[in-house]
């Protein structure tokens, strides 16, 4: 480059690579630029910097055909084209080559997506032709055909064809600004009309104004979207849920790495730790042990959402009613579990990956040589015995000369993100269901349950959401007002749908998570597959599938239910057992059902001669049931060109034979564990239990050993550390945790035990009884699936019907659990007796029988808690584990009238539930207050309003800061007023009174630990307003500190140690009420130290009032008995904090005293704490809450309080 001397402008532009054929033309700058025989026209207003910008791009036009094409492709792709209010976004590489996808826009409405297609790149950009296509089939007629007229057009740059595509649109002849156009925008010398004098035309810009500012709309747009995320993140911050931010291509150039333009995923997120206060923890291990027992620290149950687009274009998703705000939108829900708030970046796009390699590497030809030559060794060891091994096979199995496979790497990454047993369940019903229901309950305004029923309806009837809300209101009804009770107790998640007016944004991922937790805590009521409730009578401890036979198949075939790998690598002594249980069962002729039946088997018809008849019973007792002769199949019985049947048409017997030779053909599960734990690299698919045996097992095999696993609804787990078993059992019976029944069948049981303690002074001394249950070990498999009945008699009923338990162990031990004839060769347990061990209440006298056994009707009464299994000899310890740490155990305290003793020696039994109590504690003391990382930072802290420059204080005022971003826990205002709050040396204190009311900061740190933001729109005379408040609320609580009625009398308290260095958002306690009072009982009761209020000003305080809101406890409702002028959602329901009542002159204190007045009247209805007292009320209740109650009194809602409290 080289420029003119004074008073000139000019710029010579140089390839350094032609310079021996290049055509150097000069011209007046803000011009023409001529580069390299390329002439490029700058038709728009460009600054200097600009100028140079685009010059650096015209090194486009020195290439010629794919070079060309990849290059402009790159522009068109970084800097899009925007012209006429129309652009060009979403750019990217099609299927084929020189394809380029697309999609139009008309600010932030999209047009059409579309692409172009360069017939011949290797001729571009002179010699080329284009094909078009629409992909939207709603696009408007104008922009299909001003698409399809490209393809008349001689060949040109992309950018070129793109910019007269909008041009045609927006019916403007002006040009693009956009990098990418003008840098694609050149002529070859040749082609420039012949141009070759360089006219020296000046060429004057038109004024900046007459231009739209592109710039200030992407600028108004971007704040927008984040202002709508920031609304969004804070709503889920305040229901105690952490939400988080994924850029899939973060941006350096972007404030938090995040360009509204570019992919990513939110998050939303829960410690799981936290559903134990609804969901009961046993059941959560039963569930997934990855829930709660997990060797990284405490978990996070996790919903990632992908596959919205950009932001720019699809946030937030959904319409008021609840429709996807772009057509053919999908995106993608995944639910699971990670250490973190959030997984990373890495591991968010690896949750997606929905493939991986399978091809064969070095790996896999080390792997098979070893386990060929462990297989040649094992058949010599069966040949020729341990001494007679041949001398070239003695050798380890691992060492046969192959270079060794890189070792598993053992480190937990804390961001990773994995998903559990109930994943695939839950993300199917997100991704079919979700936005149906809420488009259900935006138009019917109804709640979840209703709108379930009536999405069941138009599915199973195909009729339209008005015809069936005809036929089934009351029905659909029916199901919301038999939820109430879940409601009131606390045990559903919040509803972000309920009070959201008709015009209002919903909140997709609080919603979706909200919905998420309440099908959690309910999953064992629906369908797995289908989703629908389910029918039964008994409902099973674990989740299960309806009756339906296409979702048996399903929730098998597409494994929906237990992840069978994870039970073989984390429990496999349990997937052994379960599978010995179902041999034996199918075997000896008693496995009944459920059947494995509706999941399509093809099996090989079972030889007759190993069809066996019901075996006699053990023991002979009346009413056993008689022998069954084997039917015989039909001569022309179906049979398939492979040799194989359908399972289903086989007569029972043959059922069961079959199942035993599907068992037989089964790798041992020690050999399954060895295959799942392989090491695999990184992208490549992970081993698959079918690829075992070099595939020769038959799929149907498989089936069935994922039904003897899945098909469990009991919670089964070996104990492997002596301080969680029973003390006093001999060793060779391998003890197992045991629960079956439902998830509350434990709050029954300790409902039943609460019953019993006042009802009998003796079992308010011992409240439950331990006995013993043995049976049969083909019986076992039934069992474990249905638990302790009496429907079927097994060894007699001597002593009435009911469930029978004996008080010595040795009795069923060795009378009753008898062994089985035939039992799984390949077992590394080797079962051949079970007895279980339960909890029953302790109530003799009620017991069908006492002596010489317990014989009880009623189920409920007991609870399994072990099962002891007798087998194979247990494999010595490894010298080299380190001994675990003892734990001191809690014992139960039996009852001495009634022992449990083994051979006359008393047992100890651990109390039932005190592990999982342990782990529960454990995970809690992990739980840590992870920082935002820095995209989730800006979002939350990204504000459009600006602060106030100037803020003046009067010479009456100390002066104060005014507002600024934080949660309010700064120390530079609390040193500010520390001087305030300490007594006056003058005037020493008198002291409270010794019963005064004292301040517990924990309490209240809990409560706020999640509170929102604070407000950050501000005013100099608001500030000045709010900061004399402050002061005068200040001295009125010294006041109360040295006078002799203390803070009992004043009855509120602003906490010290929660003033931020933001001063419009307060913390106030109010406590000390009149005791007589029914919330001043209702708070005792609970032990409850005051109710804690979050006070907000609005930016033109005190013209519009403050908002007052409670945030603990939870009121009774009015609908539902409650009043004390507490609105549903903790606001507060008095016309003076309206804009009708409001003065102000009102002061802070003075307004506190006519809340207090409010909450203690009795008329029309006491102030009553509800159920779910301890669940705190978020910032969206309360804000419906205010504006249901001023609607109804025809209040004035202050203006701009959304803008406040959101």
């Amino acid at each position: 480059m080289s420029t003119a001397g004074p008073g000139s402008s000019v710029i010579d532009l140089v390839d350094s690579d032609s310079d021996s054929d290049i055509r150097r033309k000069r011209q007046r700058t803000m011009q023409q630029v001529v580069v390299d025989e390329d002439v490029v026209m700058l038709d728009a207003p460009q600054t200097p910097s600009e100028l140079l910008s685009h010059f650096s791009n015209t090194k486009n036009a020195n290439l010629k055909g794919r070079k060309r094409f990849n290059a402009d492709f790159a522009d068109l792709k970084a800097q899009g084209i925007d012209l006429g209010g129309y652009s060009v976004k979403k750019v990217k590489a099609g299927d084929d080559e020189g394809m380029i996808d697309l999609v139009v826009l008309q600010g932030d409405k999209r047009v059409m997506r579309c692409n172009l297609t360069i017939t011949d790149t290797s001729e571009y950009p002179k010699s080329h032709s284009i094909i078009t296509f629409v992909e939207d089939d709603d696009a408007p007629e104008k922009a299909v055909d001003a698409l399809s007229a490209l393809q008349d057009k001689k060949a040109m740059p992309i950018a070129n064809l793109l910019e007269d595509l909008l041009s045609t649109l927006s019916g403007s002849n002006k040009k693009t600004k956009s990098l990418a156009a003008t840098s694609s925008k050149v002529k070859s010398f040749e082609e420039s009309d012949g141009d070759e004098d360089g006219s020296d035309a000046e060429f004057e810009f038109p004024d900046y104004d007459d231009f739209p500012s592109h710039h200030s709309q992407n600028e108004a747009h971007r704040m927008k979207v984040l202002t709508q995320m920031q609304h969004d993140f804070i709503e889920m911050a305040s229901d105690s849920y952490r939400p988080g931010l994924i850029p899939f291509t973060p941006s350096s150039n972007s404030p938090g790495g995040f360009d509204i333009s570019s992919d990513f995923a939110l998050s939303i997120s829960i410690p799981t730790v936290h559903l134990t206060k609804t969901i009961p923890a046993q059941a959560l291990v039963a569930w997934d042990r990855r829930l709660l027992s997990t060797p990284r620290r405490a978990a996070h149950l996790v919903l990632l959402i992908s596959g919205l687009g950009s932001a720019a274009t699809s946030y937030p998703p959904l319409t008021p009613q609840g429709e996807y705000v772009r057509k053919g939108m999908s995106p993608r829900f995944q639910v699971g579990v990670c250490g973190r708030y959030k997984p990373s970046r890495e591991h968010a796009v690896e949750a997606g990956r929905t493939f991986g390699l399978v091809g064969r590497d070095a790996e896999d030809e080390v792997r098979e040589k070893r386990e060929a030559a462990r297989a040649a060794r094992e058949a010599a060891l069966l040949e020729w015995g341990e001494d007679a091994l041949p001398e070239d096979m003695n050798i380890d199995e691992f060492d046969v000369g192959y270079p060794e496979m890189e070792p598993e790497d053992d480190t937990e990454d804390d961001s990773r993100f994995e998903r559990f047993s109930l994943s695939s369940s839950l993300e199917a019903l997100l991704e079919t269901q979700l936005v149906k229901l809420v488009a259900i309950r935006r138009k019917f305004s109804i709640g979840w349950a209703g709108a379930e029923v009536m999405h069941s309806y138009i599915e199973s009837e195909q009729r339209s959401m008005d015809d069936v809300w005809a036929t089934y209101r009351p029905e659909i009804q029916a199901a919301d007002k038999a939820e109430v009770e879940l409601i009131r107790s606390g045990t559903l998640p919040h509803d972000p749908l309920y009070g959201l007016g008709p015009n209002q944004n919903i909140n997709l991922p609080y919603t979706a998570f909200c919905y998420l937790i309440r099908r959690l805590t309910l999953c064992t009521r629906y369908c797995l597959v289908c989703h629908t409730k389910l029918t039964s009578d008994f409902e099973a401890l674990k989740p299960y599938v309806c009756e339906r036979p296409l979702c048996t198949y399903q929730y098998y075939a597409h494994n929906r239910g237990v992840s069978l790998e994870y039970e073989i690598q984390h429990n496999p002594a349990t997937v052994d057992l379960l599978v010995s249980l179902t041999y034996a069962a199918a075997a000896e002729g008693v496995l009944d059902q459920p059947l494995p039946v509706g999941m399509a088997l093809r099996v090989p018809l079972p030889d007759r001669s190993r069809v066996i008849q019901t075996p006699a019973p053990i023991h002979s007792y009346p009413h056993q049931p008689q022998q069954t002769a084997v039917p015989n199949l039909p001569s022309d019985f179906p049979v398939g060109l492979d040799g194989l049947v359908e399972f289903d048409s086989l007569p029972v017997p043959y059922m069961r034979a079959a199942i035993v030779s599907l068992i037989d053909s089964l790798p041992s599960i020690d050999d399954m564990k060895r295959h799942l734990e392989r090491k695999v690299k990184p992208g490549k698919s992970k081993p698959r239990l079918q690829e075992m045996e070099n595939g020769s097992v038959l799929p149907a095999s498989w089936a069935i050993l994922r039904w003897c696993v899945a098909s469990c609804t009991a919670y089964l787990e070996e104990m492997n550390s002596e301080d969680q078993c029973i003390q006093g059992v001999d060793p060779v019976w391998r003890q197992f945790r045991f629960s079956v029944g439902a998830p509350d069948a434990e709050a029954k049981f300790q409902n039943a035990l609460e019953m019993a303690k006042s009802t009998d002074s003796n079992a308010k001394k011992f409240p439950s009884l331990y006995a013993f249950h043995g049976s049969g070990l083909r019986n076992w498999h039934s069992i474990i699936r249905h638990g302790l009945w009496y429907k079927t008699v097994a060894n007699g009923r001597a002593f009435g019907d009911g469930v029978y338990l004996a008080k010595e162990a040795q009795t069923s031990m060795g009378h009753y659990a008898t062994g089985a004839r035939a039992c799984w060769r390949k077992s590394k347990l080797g079962p051949t007796s079970c007895v279980a061990i339960a909890e029953v209440v302790n109530l003799p006298s009620k017991f069908v029988s006492s002596n010489p056994h317990f014989v009880i009707k009623d189920t409920e009464w007991i609870m399994c808690r072990y099962l002891l299994v007798k087998g194979l000899e247990l494999p010595p310890p490894d010298p080299t584990t380190k001994p675990r740490k003892r734990t001191v155990v809690p014992f139960v305290k039996l009852d001495p009238t009634q022992p449990i003793t083994l051979q006359s020696k008393a047992l100890q039994v651990p109390q039932p539930g005190f592990q999982i109590s342990e782990m529960v504690q454990q995970r809690t003391s992990e739980l840590e207050d992870e920082d935002h990382d820095s995209t989730d930072r800006y979002i939350f802290e990204e504000k459009e309003a600006k602060k106030p420059d100037v803020i003046e204080i009067s010479d009456d005022d100390e002066p104060l800061p005014p507002p600024t971003k934080g949660k309010g826990k700064g120390k530079s205002f609390v040193s500010n007023i520390t001087s305030v709050l300490k007594p006056s040396k003058s005037s020493p204190p008198k002291g409270p009174p010794k019963d005064d009311w004292k301040h517990d900061s924990e309490y209240v740190r809990q409560a706020v630990d999640l509170l929102m933001l604070p407000p950050l729109a501000s005013t100099p005379s608001s500030t000045m307003a709010v900061q004399r408040e402050l002061n005068s609320m200040i001295k009125e609580q010294e006041a109360a500190l040295r006078s002799s009625g203390g803070l009992k009398e004043l009855g509120w308290f602003m906490p010290q140690d929660f003033i931020g260095d933001n001063l419009f958002q307060w913390i106030v306690e109010m406590h000390s009420f009149d005791e007589t009072l029914p919330i001043a009982k209702d708070l005792k009761k609970e032990r409850i130290n005051s109710l804690i209020f979050e006070i907000r000003f609005p930016p033109d305080f005190p013209i519009a009032p403050p908002f007052f809101r409670i945030i603990t406890p939870r009121f009774l409702p009015f609908i539902q008995g409650g009043g004390g002028h507490v609105t549903g959602g903790g606001s507060i329901c008095m016309d003076l904090l309206t804009s009708d009542g409001w003065l102000p002159s009102y002061s802070i204190p003075a307004v506190l005293m006519q809340i207090k007045l409010a909450i203690s009247n009795l008329d029309p209805r006491p102030a009553r704490l509800a159920p779910n007292w301890n669940q705190p009320y978020s910032v969206a209740e309360a804000l419906q809450g205010f504006k249901r109650a001023a609607a109804t009194h025809g209040w004035t809602v202050p203006s701009g309080l959304d803008k406040l409290v959101r």
